[in-house]
């Protein structure tokens, strides 16, 4: 009998985040992902209990590919401003790659499916510090509103529900200059 096949953490997420996309987040089961990463569905339990927990696999890799891509914007930004049109941006662009599991980060089958709160930290530290330099009072109900603003928009993008014509990027452009102004107070 053969030994079995050693799957590396980037290839198991690689292969969520694959079927996700491809055949949607339902489509992710024990037994598809093992298919997907050549192993036997009881193997992947070493890696996660259930598939709630292989979703989250898929949800924290996609949290820190959102906060590779702020991090290179509050690398080069002073003004918090700057870095919430980056983090709007980089949403924007992490929902047009992979629009199933943005969808994890916000609202996952099952809490258990969602981002771990400690691959969230950074993130949320990030954009609560530039809220609270960028708008008066309490910086969480601030971020909410421009996180949820941001992510319905891009939903709606993903979805085909923009069908008016016009411009898109345009609309997001202004829609982010409406949302951060309404913020500034």
């Amino acid at each position: 009998m053969s030994a079995p096949q050693r799957v590396s953490p980037e290839t198991l997420v690689n292969a969520i985040r694959e079927i996700s996309e491809r055949d949607g987040v339902d489509a992710v089961t024990m037994s598809s992902v093992a298919s997907a990463v050549g192993i036997r569905a009881p193997s992947l339990y070493k890696r996660a209990a259930n598939r709630h927990e292989l979703l989250r696999l898929a949800a924290d890799d996609a949290v820190v590919e959102l906060t590779s891509g702020i991090a290179s914007v509050t690398e080069r930004a002073h003004d918090p401003r700057e870095v919430l049109v980056g983090v709007a941006r980089s949403l924007r662009a992490l929902a047009a790659r992979s629009p199933n599991v943005t969808a994890l980060l916000f609202c996952a089958p099952d809490p258990l499916a969602g981002p771990s709160p400690d691959v969230v930290a950074p993130l949320m530290t990030t954009l609560l510090g530039a809220v609270a330099q960028f708008a008066p009072g309490d910086p969480l109900p601030a971020a909410r509103t421009l996180t949820a603003w941001a992510y319905g928009f891009c939903m709606m993008e993903q979805n085909g529900g923009f069908r008016q014509g016009g411009d898109v990027d345009a609309a997001f452009e202004q829609g982010l200059e409406i949302v951060l102004r309404g913020l500034a107070g």
